[in-house]
């Protein structure tokens, strides 16, 4: 299809060689989708061997809509090279599935272990040769490669893997090696040096020779310095996503079930110190806020993996940021931001928005679209937008039955479209230089209103229950999130009528019903340095530092902070001011290392595990703000000589006890085992960590599964970093892993068993290790019935008893 989408390929004979070869230039993936008319995927339903055919079921429409449900293709026994139609067969059979891009005339399918193009003839498509040149615009999974089109037509910036150009024998065996790189609706020229973000695929692959571990998968790099690792479920399907933050790079990693796909941050240039994550403004998706070299940066969470710069919510602060947090420090239940400057000290930014007082009202409910035209004014056309066609004179509800005359008087009816919220579907089977008309029923439980945004080919007339309430003309290129409307629904049934003028360019249409795009105007934080105590002249102000702390560190229900400057800063919060606890008894060397948070001997504080070059340390919390150095009681940990930089605390073997992960530099990462009574067990050897040196900066554990053991995260310097799936035991486990999906992300979860007693608890933090978090709170409880209280920072709490059996599970409190 490389005339009009990527056109039949070049054939050159090279008298210098027994082998053909394609000379034809390489595409990049968002190239490949612009070209697209309709792109599709479909399911193999029938195959014949003997005669060389595929039937395939549509099933989901990825752009535009395909005519076809049934896809016949004759692949007979063509092609420009040998074996290319016994490829395509050795494939085939039932429910596989494959992703076809059709241009209008030629077509190419994807199946994943290449690509192949074919012509139409009748109700049969033709193959007419394979086109492995396509592995430079796209090579992994079939479903990786149909959600990357929906995630470029929702205008999102992603990381796909393909082949690398300049060996064409290579492409033609799938030996060429295999790169990550960027890929856009925006991306269109083909340019890998610009786009490249890594080597090698995404999949998760078996490991061997790690008995704690069977799989792994790699992250790609976050380039040199790398720093922090957040793991928060971003995108609200249920399943932990992956943040790695470094000084050169933040990669978001969606996990996807059986890999990681990346989505881009928009307008962020380089990396970042720390990267935490906090709902800022209660609308139940957690947010992330990042420490640059030119300022915070905070990116509003849209949902379905979308982020918007809101920075300019905040106060303006253009000095460079070393560390960030977040904590409710003024007890309102909205987080508050806190921040360590190069020169300003720390800052602290009031979050100044309230706390919903009732619940928000009940999601409206949303009809299929259904379309009609062409319409035409005649002679020439131009008069369209002001021209009101017949679908006009039924604004308020369609009659769907009925013939409308159309362009040069031609019949036109509504149809039914398939168009996904938030991405840009085709128009072009309509023509071009028309109008179209397009129906949508909303049905709301309440009388509410509902700010949506309108993505256009040209100009846009909006009606809402016959009421034209947005009328622009505008010459533009279809994409998401264009202009912003905001309906307001009447309870029961609304009729949205839409109209669009084709102008130049492709003919498209999008609409996005509640994550409505623009910049936020209405500042949602207020400087309250100086009230606080803090700045540049107050607390802390000549210190610097790169690593903020933040938990209840001293059990009066109000978020303290423990700040990596000088020997370790431990600043309590006293309602409207903080102050220092100079006797509290850390001490330790900051600068590039991360205390992690974590109650390890159950008594209900949060006790400190600080890594350093030689000699790590671990405080025991004794209340009040008060720790003793319970090292030497340690046992192997504190044998530790490892230059040791970050640490993740997690129960690795659901025996119901943390266990310590510590993170090294030019030495393999260590595992310690709680043994209970303070006491920690080396067991690197035995899950097999000594095996392999990772050079790594920071750590985390999170069930990235769902099989109810813990994963390891590890964010490495000079590298890819990984992802290391726990292998499951042979033994089956006498208790149970139980996560808490914490609405807002902070507050504290305790958890009593029966008798009223309390069994376990966990603090969300908001900044923990080098400049992340670990924002699910999980437990290892026997079966059983036992009671979830969620204390809030504003004092609330929500109580929900639970019944424990032996498959993992995910708590949500009411």
């Amino acid at each position: 299809m490389r005339t009009r989408l990527i056109c039949a390929a070049v054939c050159l004979l090279a008298s210098v060689s027994p082998a053909s070869a394609w000379i034809e230039a390489p595409m990049s993936f968002g190239e490949v989708i612009r070209q697209s008319q309709t792109i599709c995927l479909m399911t193999v339903t029938k195959v014949d061997k003997q005669n060389n055919l595929i039937i395939y079921q549509k099933t989901a429409d990825l752009k535009g809509k395909h005519p076809q449900d049934t896809i016949k293709h004759n692949i007979g026994r063509g092609g420009l090279r040998p074996g290319e139609w016994q490829e395509i067969m050795n494939w085939a059979e039932v429910g596989k599935t494959a992703v076809f891009f059709h241009n209008g005339s030629a077509s190419e399918t994807f199946f994943g272990a290449s690509w192949y193009q074919a012509y139409p003839n009748g109700e049969w498509w033709g193959m007419s040769h394979g086109e492995p040149f396509l592995l430079r615009s796209f090579a992994g999974k079939v479903d990786k490669c149909a959600q990357a089109v929906r995630d470029i037509e929702a205008g999102k910036e992603i990381v796909v893997s393909c082949m690398v150009d300049g060996d064409k024998e290579a492409l033609h065996k799938k030996t060429a090696k295999v790169q990550r790189v960027k890929a856009s609706n925006k991306l269109l020229e083909y340019n890998p040096k610009r786009d490249f973000v890594g080597w090698g695929g995404e999949d998760i692959r078996r490991v061997a020779g790690m008995p704690g571990f069977d799989k792994l998968a790699a992250l790609g790099k976050t380039d040199a310095d790398a720093q922090a690792i957040s793991v928060v479920d971003f995108d609200g399907d249920g399943k932990p996503d992956v943040c790695l933050a470094g000084a050169n790079k933040v990669a978001l990693l969606q996990n996807n079930g059986d890999g990681f796909g990346e989505v881009s941050l928009p307008g962020l240039v380089g990396g970042s110190r720390a990267a935490v994550w906090a709902d800022y403004n209660a609308d139940g998706k957690p947010d992330l806020l990042l420490a640059t070299a030119t300022g915070p940066k905070l990116y509003t969470n849209l949902g379905k993996g979308l982020f918007r710069d809101d920075t300019k919510v905040m106060p303006a602060l253009e000095t460079p940021v070393s560390a960030a947090a977040w904590g409710d420090f003024d007890g309102d239940g909205m987080p508050d931001v806190l921040l360590a400057t190069a020169f300003d000290g720390l800052k602290l930014f009031r979050n100044i928005r309230t706390v919903p007082k009732t619940a928000p009202p009940p999601p409206p409910t949303f009809g299929p679209w259904h379309a009609v035209g062409p319409f035409r004014k005649m002679p020439d056309g131009k008069e369209n937008f002001e021209t009101a066609f017949s679908p006009e004179d039924e604004k308020t509800l369609p009659d769907f039955a009925k013939v409308h005359k159309g362009k040069r008087d031609m019949e036109c009816k509504w149809t039914k479209q398939e168009f996904a919220d938030g991405a840009v579907g085709s128009l072009a089977p309509f023509g071009a230089n028309c109008a179209v008309y397009l129906h949508r029923e909303i049905g709301a439980p309440a009388a509410r209103d509902l700010p949506v945004t309108f993505g256009t080919g040209g100009s846009l007339t909006v009606w809402l229950n016959g009421e034209k309430i947005h009328s622009e003309k505008v010459e533009r290129q279809a994409a998401a999130d264009q202009s912003r409307v905001t309906l307001k629904l009447k309870a029961g049934k609304n009729q949205l009528l839409v109209k669009t003028c084709h102008g130049s360019g492709e003919n498209g249409f999008a609409f996005n019903g509640g994550t409505a795009s623009g910049p936020s105007t209405e500042p949602a934080f207020a400087d309250a340095t100086a009230a606080w105590g803090l700045g540049a002249d107050g607390l802390c102000g000549s210190h610097r530092g790169d690593t903020l702390s933040v938990a209840d560190f001293d059990g009066d229900g109000k978020p303290d902070v423990l700040f990596g400057a000088a020997t370790g800063v431990l600043v309590l919060n006293r309602s409207g001011k903080f102050e220092c606890r100079t006797d509290s008894g850390i001490a330790y060397k900051p600068g590039k290392i991360g205390p992690a948070l974590c109650d390890f001997d159950g008594d209900g504080s949060v006790d400190v595990f600080v890594p350093q070059p030689t000699g790590s340390k671990l405080f025991r919390n004794l209340g009040g703000g008060k720790f003793e150095d319970a090292t030497a009681r340690a046992g192997d940990l504190v044998k530790l000589s490892a230059h040791a930089v970050g640490a993740a605390w997690g129960d690795f073997d659901n025996d119901g006890k943390p266990d310590l992960v510590v993170a090294c530099l030019r030495g393999p990462n260590r595992y310690f085992r709680n043994a209970g009574n303070g006491s920690f067990e080396d067991r690197t050897d035995a899950v097999g960590l000594s095996q392999k040196v990772f050079n790594s900066q920071a750590a985390a554990l999170a069930d990235l599964n769902s099989d109810g053991r813990l994963d390891l995260i590890l964010n490495n310097e000079g590298q890819d970093s990984v992802a290391l799936f726990a292998a499951v035991p042979a033994e089956p486990a006498k208790a149970t892993a139980v996560t808490v999906q914490v609405p807002g992300g902070s507050g504290k979860v305790t958890v009593t068993g029966a008798d009223g007693k309390p069994v376990a608890s966990a603090e969300l933090f908001g900044g923990d290790g080098r400049g992340g978090q670990t924002a699910v709170p999980r437990f290892v409880l026997p079966p059983g019935t036992y009671k979830l209280a969620v204390r809030g920072t504003d004092g609330s709490t929500r109580e929900k008893p639970i019944a424990v059996a032996s498959s993992p599970m995910s708590v949500k409190p009411d």
